[in-house]
């Protein structure tokens, strides 16, 4: 029994094991110099004619430099089944030409009368000199591509920051966060660009795994240091943060990542008691309503919002082409990933958005938030409509 219970630890430890090496694979070796030497050196060894030896090669030149292992593999695959055949010849005849002054010819004849170690010696000093060149070509292609994002340091390390925070939780959960935050101009837009103002209370509705309130409260904690760029508008910063999610396994992924950081509720909005807040988020969840719903939940929202309070809303405009059906196509596969395969979308365009809206005493600035990717997607900024005493 108590060989039995020691067994079961060490199963029970295998998944957070797991996690730990993924999570120092993806993060080792970080900052422009060493993820650029990373690149270089891992073209280079790709280039070499020791197959079978380029992992191993991989990983003893990514410990002894402190690079980043993985990304040094990953450019070692320039040696692909698709470029080997073209790079052997490069390298055979950039030997050829180093060593004798010509190239070989391209004939039947010159294979079979060729001694082997000519060609071996050639191919040899020919990677050499081409794995040198394109590992400077890499290498300056990664450093062009980062230095462009210089003066941009601020944003990706508070991506780093809230992601880090799911990386107890699960890989999926860790790698979903990273790229979401990295890629969707919405986060970058609500934290960083004075579209929120501090407040008391901020409810976001159908927060999923919480990641605009772990941006959040890594912003605040940036302020807090001292490390909020002067030139930005000032961190939003609220006393209460509270997530609302009716999935009650995402609920608890953002519960765990944001502790004592944010209250999440697992519950459905529509049935939630009164929500009294100075900013409400609604992101990409109305459509996943019913028409009358959506029109419940708005007019329960406008009457939660406190005087001088703000809700935003970002939904697919209907009107937006290939962009729209972009959105559309994308839900689709998300309901059929998670097995909800009888998932109902109700979408409208922008201006039947307004309409919305306006029903309910709420005035619309409207601002598009898909840049950067294929969907149709707009921001409403809503503020309830002064009415005459």
């Amino acid at each position: 029994m108590p060989r039995a219970r020691a067994l079961f630890h060490k199963l029970r430890a295998i998944p957070a094991r797991l996690r730990r090496v993924t999570y120092d694979l993806r993060t080792e070796g970080g900052g422009t110099a060493r993820e650029t030497a990373a690149i270089g050196v891992g073209a280079f060894i790709g280039c070499l004619p020791f197959y079978g030896f380029h992992l191993l090669m991989c990983a003893a030149a990514g410990s002894l430099m402190r690079l980043n292992r993985l990304k040094v593999y990953l450019a070692a695959n320039i040696s692909n089944p698709f470029v080997a055949p073209w790079l052997l010849l490069a390298e055979i005849q950039t030997g050829a030409w180093l060593r004798r002054g010509s190239f070989h010819a391209l004939t039947r004849a010159t294979i079979e009368t060729t001694d082997l170690w000519v060609f071996g010696a050639d191919l040899l000093m020919g990677s050499v000199v081409v794995g040198a060149t394109l590992a400077v070509l890499a290498a300056g292609a990664t450093y062009g591509t980062m230095w462009q994002r210089r003066g941009d340091l601020v944003f990706p390390e508070l991506v780093r920051r809230a992601s880090d925070r799911y990386a107890g939780t699960s890989i999926t959960a860790w790698e979903f966060a990273r790229g979401k935050l990295r890629h969707d101009p919405l986060y970058r837009a609500a934290v960083c660009e004075g579209l929120l103002s501090s407040g008391r209370t901020l409810v976001d509705i159908g927060c999923g795994q919480g990641l605009t309130l772990a941006l959040l409260v890594e912003a605040r904690r940036l302020a807090r240091e001292g490390a909020w760029p002067q030139e930005w508008p000032a961190a939003p910063c609220f006393e209460k943060m509270v997530g609302v999610e009716t999935r009650a396994k995402v609920a608890a992924l953002a519960r765990s990542a944001l502790a004592d950081e944010a209250e999440i509720v697992t519950s459905d909005a529509r049935a939630t008691g009164p929500i009294h807040a100075d900013a409400i988020l609604v992101f990409d969840a109305l459509h996943m309503m019913r028409a009358e719903d959506q029109d419940a939940l708005i007019a329960k929202l406008a009457a939660s919002l406190e005087p001088g309070g703000v809700m935003f809303v970002r939904e697919a405009d209907a009107s937006a082409g290939w962009r729209f059906l972009a959105v559309r196509m994308g839900n689709r596969l998300k309901a059929l990933l998670v097995g909800a395969f009888r998932q109902e979308f109700h979408f409208r365009t922008e201006s039947d958005w307004r309409v919305c809206f306006a029903r309910h005493g709420l005035r619309a600035d409207v601002r598009p938030m898909g840049q950067g990717t294929p969907f149709g997607n707009v921001l409403f900024r809503l503020t309830l409509v002064a009415t005459a005493t």
